[in-house]
């Protein structure tokens, strides 16, 4: 009735707000299962709104994008017929749709009723990084530079890479989103694993399949 309804609601206010506290404060800590409801709570109670001014950002990063990929296939093809579709990385409206979901996916951990520009510039880095990294063309460049973007990180990136490699058996076919998410919820950095996976996908050992939704170890 409502009275229990009443009592998972408080419950639940109860988990974000020790959700919150670690976060902001560092002190105290969160389980899988407590991470897990944080998470739900966030979906059911927070639809946060693209502001204005972060609006903007995102799209003119986004017609920057375009504009920088059109360019370097201009400078890659020197005339030569599909010279630039193996260089050109596409950067499409779907991608755009999920900066923005990933933007607000960022305000709703945070239960902000608004998405602000620091979370559409994290949203542009982890696709920088996760999606432009994975595809470049020169895979020995490509590696070396995301993992020197990852050099100060050298205990977290090992941790996420054991995690990764025992979580992904030879073969099997996961949900990136998922298993970045089960990732955080066992206390890695998501952003970590995404550099992570966008490295072994450089050397192979995973294949993005259905435009990058999911992955395929193969080694």
């Amino acid at each position: 009735g409502g009275g229990e309804a009443r009592s998972q609601s408080n419950l639940a206010d109860t988990v974000a707000e020790n959700a919150m506290r670690v976060a902001t404060t560092g002190v105290g800590e969160l389980d899988v299962a407590t991470m897990k409801k944080y998470v739900q709570y966030c979906k059911a109670k927070c639809k946060p709104r693209l502001s204005v001014e972060a609006g903007q950002v995102l799209t003119s990063s986004y017609v920057k994008i375009r504009d920088d990929v059109r360019n370097r296939s201009g400078q890659s093809s020197d005339g030569a017929d599909g010279g630039s579709e193996q260089s050109v990385i596409p950067i499409t409206v779907r991608q755009l749709e999920a900066l923005v979901r990933i933007s607000e996916s960022l305000a709703k951990m945070r239960l902000d009723s608004e998405v602000r520009i620091e979370d559409v510039n994290e949203a542009l880095r982890l696709f920088r990084v996760s999606t432009m990294a994975a595809n470049a063309t020169n895979n020995n460049t490509g590696e070396n530079s995301v993992l020197s973007a990852m050099s100060s990180n050298k205990e977290e990136i090992d941790r996420a890479q054991s995690f990764l490699r025992s979580r992904l058996t030879v073969g099997s076919l996961v949900n990136k989103q998922r298993l970045v998410e089960e990732s955080a919820g066992q206390g890695h950095n998501a952003v970590i694993i995404a550099r992570v996976l966008s490295v072994m996908a450089m050397r192979g050992e995973v294949m993005e399949r259905n435009q990058g939704r999911l992955l395929k170890r193969i080694r």
